[in-house]
């Protein structure tokens, strides 16, 4: 037994395609019988036809200013809350949970994921070397606020708010990312972040952590305010850093307890670690660079004479 219909009435739904205006013609869903806390008679979104929201499980579309259209899929106790937008093959499984936002493009939301509160997911396959590869956002993985794009994987226990992620970037284990009204966090190209390592934006101006080109933060390691991380850069183990701003390029590593603050620029085969700290003051930059090994107690707070490391 079907648990929905498509009403008669039709609406036309107007979106760009590729430089182009384009319209599809959609039907609001009707609830045939009573399932979960929807009733019969209960009117929802509006679907091009019925490929697009499953009548089996509990999926459903609740809003009536909701879309899904262009070969999306909503199924299995999926639910679609509030205003959504849900096109071009994306796929929504599982007991997934989407809020108020706009997901276009093959991808798979799946397991017990939440989408909440104004995203905007945009899939795209075919950019990198790894063209089979689709965006994925799944387990108990919480996202809200963010722009997750092309075929980034979201997953595991994660909590990303107010982030930008984006190419082939990865974001597992534990993590948490935290953007706030002032500053998100930007997760690009192949970085990762892992464990329960935390990245947190600061408040004022540039307080925006950026992480590129395969930069790592793993374990219980915190990356906070104007850091940017970049070729190679490892951050483990209970390192902290806090930028002002802070650049860290080109093979460096920094582990154990260590601590970096303030305007510091380290980069190429820089190996911090213990209880390193290198932290600036009065508004002077530290610059190290070169191979480098920095551990014990070290504490540098000012750039080393030539040869004095």
């Amino acid at each position: 037994m079907n648990k929905y219909c498509l009403s008669e009435e039709t609406r036309q739904h107007h979106y760009p395609e590729n430089g182009e205006n384009r319209t599809v013609t959609l039907r609001q869903i009707v609830a045939l019988c009573d399932f979960a806390d929807v009733t019969a008679g209960t009117t929802g979104g509006w679907i091009d036809n019925e490929s697009a929201l499953s009548q089996q499980g509990n999926c459903w579309i609740y809003s009536s200013d909701s879309v899904v259209f262009a070969g999306a899929r909503i199924e299995d106790n999926a639910r679609l809350l509030d205003t959504c937008s849900v096109s071009h093959l994306a796929l929504i499984s599982d007991n997934v949970t989407v809020q108020a936002s706009q997901i276009r493009g093959e991808c798979h939301l799946f397991g017990d994921a939440c989408v909440l509160q104004h995203c905007e997911i945009i899939a795209a396959r075919g950019l990198t070397p790894d063209a089979e590869k689709i965006l994925q956002i799944y387990e108990h993985a919480i996202v809200s606020r963010s722009r997750i794009v092309h075929q980034a994987q979201i997953y595991g226990e994660v909590f990303v708010n107010q982030a930008f992620v984006e190419h082939r970037a990865e974001i597992f284990g534990s993590a948490r990312i935290e953007g706030n009204e002032e500053n998100n966090v930007w997760i690009c190209d192949c970085a990762s972040v892992s464990g329960h390592a935390r990245i947190i934006a600061g408040r004022g101006e540039d307080a925006i952590p950026t992480l590129r080109y395969g930069a790592v933060v793993t374990d219980d390691a915190v990356v906070e305010g104007n850091c940017v991380l970049k070729q190679r850069v490892r951050i483990c183990g209970h390192a902290w850093l806090q930028g002002g701003p802070l650049l860290l390029d080109d093979n460096v590593v920094v582990h154990g307890r260590a601590r970096i603050r303030g305007d510091v620029i380290i980069e190429h085969d820089v190996d911090i670690s213990d209880d390193a700290v290198i932290e600036t003051f009065d508004d002077e930059q530290i610059h190290l660079r070169g191979l480098k090994v920095i551990g014990g107690d070290q504490r540098i707070t000012r750039t080393p004479l030539l040869g004095s490391l």
